[in-house]
């Protein structure tokens, strides 16, 4: 089962072991995870997930889509490289040593 690290603010660090959440936000909720309410569940409508993608997994977690592209924008007026909606990102082994950095402030 793959695991995420979430890296809050101050540099504090936690690891979580995935059990069949569908989504990074899922996981997180489950752990709560400090500064990712996630207040929507999921729905792509609040922007309340924000997560910031380690350079190293960019790639592999892949860009935004198009909505969340839009949700973000229209939170932040502009979209940061890395920045995703954890509830966007699926869970699978590939992802197994995902690093996310949780911003300082959420939408």
């Amino acid at each position: 089962m793959p695991q995420i690290v979430f890296v809050q603010p101050d540099g504090g660090r936690q690891t979580l072991a995935t059990a069949g959440e569908p989504t990074v936000m899922h996981l997180a909720i489950r752990h709560d995870v400090a500064g990712l309410p996630a207040e929507c569940g999921g729905q792509l409508v609040c922007a309340t997930c924000m997560v910031d993608v380690a350079a190293e997994w960019v790639a592999r977690v892949g860009p935004p889509g198009e909505d969340e592209r839009d949700m973000i924008e229209d939170t932040l007026g502009q979209v940061p490289e890395g920045r995703r909606l954890c509830c966007r990102i699926t869970v699978t082994e590939a992802l197994d040593g995902l690093v996310l950095h949780v911003p300082p402030v959420q939408g």
